[in-house]
């Protein structure tokens, strides 16, 4: 019951991450619209929405400059490894 939990968790994380990617997206190229925070966009990475980061980065290339926004691709696949890591141990337990 808890590996089913924690997956469902995973999956809505990376479902509103995705999201508040895409939107930072949007808001990116035009002026005076709100943008979300960076340390939003980190957080959601870091607390179950890997999956959602990384497809928002490498599928609407959001946050990739290497330069600029290094931390960005570090979190998120830091993130994947350790939420990845974490499933295992749930599925082997």
């Amino acid at each position: 019951m808890k590996v089913y939990v924690y997956f469902a968790l995973l999956a809505v994380m990376s479902l509103i991450t995705l999201i508040c990617f895409a939107v930072d997206k949007k808001n990116s190229s035009k002026e005076g619209r709100g943008r979300m925070p960076e340390i939003v966009l980190l957080t959601l990475t870091t607390f179950g929405g890997a999956v959602g980061a990384m497809i928002g980065m490498y599928v609407l290339r959001h946050k990739t400059n290497p330069v600029t926004k290094f931390h960005f691709a570090v979190t998120a696949w830091l993130s994947l490894a350790v939420q990845a890591a974490l499933g295992v141990l749930l599925l082997l337990s």
